[in-house]
């Protein structure tokens, strides 16, 4: 079936009742689901404007998302979650909604939507990044290679010289240095931005800031819960035990003094298969979470390594594509849905 073709069914179902006549004879939603099922979206900027080198979805588009998800599931905190999974009583259709990184996207334009919509979520923060003027590493590249005025980057390590003389030919830059650069130890990581950075006279950094710790705090206090994401977001395993110790325990204790309360919950930079072992899971849990989020994408049912939760979209923009999706997942059986995420 052509991408097209599911489309259009989507848009059929959703627009013809029989979507939300399927949801209600498969899975009711008042008490427990039969199968103790549960999904785990993950977003990461929510914005005004909409920018390739940065993607963000926009806010009308995520309050359509939260409304329908409040209307036809269950939405739940991923503590809410666990504590339903311990007890055995999942709600039928439950789902949390993520965050990952601390964009202050998310107290500017997601934060006012779920407040006043009374729904909960999660988010999951890097926080070498909060409160600081530096922006995420990626970001940073991403905007100087969009805003620089070369035509060619050519200081990428074990990669071609690279054209920016085309915006699609700058998108595809972007998304090759990253690639080089993400499973670098991090002081190699950080040292090869700087790089090429300067490479590419970024003397200005204009994209997405981070959080501040007293907007975290503000979240806080009306019920946001917030979990880590390392310090400064490197990928785990391409780091030593002891890299990933630090990573693990410092971003935890910093999330803890600020917002003193335990900080349970933990999520993978980057979050693929290889993303994370066993070696890293051993290190959560003797830090003291009691979870970790992927992307790998798929659904959960009580018997999922809570240190290996799946996350996924969908992110359409179109909310009958959105409903049609989300439910369509949902119905698959675990493990048998795959995404990789950036």
């Amino acid at each position: 079936m052509t991408p097209a073709l599911k489309n259009l069914l989507c848009r059929g179902l959703y627009h013809s009742g029989l979507l939300r006549l399927t949801m209600a004879l498969k899975e009711p939603r008042r008490g427990a689901s039969a199968d103790g099922h549960f999904q785990i979206l993950v977003y990461h900027r929510v914005g005004p404007t909409l920018d390739p080198f940065i993607p963000a979805l926009s806010a009308t588009v995520f309050e359509k998302h939260v409304r329908y998800l409040r209307n036809h599931f269950r939405v739940l905190s991923l503590s809410e979650l666990l504590r339903a999974v311990a007890e055995g009583q999942v709600p039928a259709r439950a789902i949390v909604i993520t965050f990952d990184d601390g964009y202050e996207d998310v107290y500017h334009h997601v934060f006012p939507i779920v407040r006043r919509l009374d729904v909960p979520m999660t988010v999951f923060l890097a926080t070498g990044f909060i409160d600081g003027e530096q922006p995420m590493w990626n970001d940073r590249i991403a905007a100087a290679i969009r805003d620089t005025t070369c035509k060619v980057l050519s200081d990428v390590p074990d990669v071609p010289p690279l054209p920016l003389t085309t915006s699609a030919a700058r998108q595809e830059a972007v998304v090759t240095t990253l690639g080089a650069l993400k499973y670098r130890p991090l002081k190699e990581r950080d040292e090869l931005v700087e790089q090429i950075a300067n490479a590419l006279r970024a003397s200005s950094y204009q994209g997405p800031r981070m959080l501040r710790w007293w907007q975290v705090r503000e979240m806080h206090r009306a019920g946001v819960e917030f979990g880590a994401h390392t310090v400064r977001h490197p990928i785990l395993t391409s780091q030593s035990a002891a890299e990933r110790w630090d990573e693990i325990v410092d971003s935890k204790r910093v999330i803890e003094e600020q917002l003193q309360c335990p900080a349970l919950h933990f999520a993978y930079p980057n979050g693929t298969e290889r993303d994370f072992d066993d070696v890293t899971k051993g290190l959560l849990r003797k830090a003291g979470f009691s979870s970790a989020v992927t992307t790998v994408f798929g659904v959960n049912t009580p018997a999922t390594d809570p240190y290996e939760l799946r996350r996924g979209g969908p992110w359409e923009e179109q909310l009958s594509l959105f409903a049609t999706k989300l439910w369509w997942y949902r119905r698959e059986r675990p493990g048998e849905l795959r995404q990789r995420t950036i």
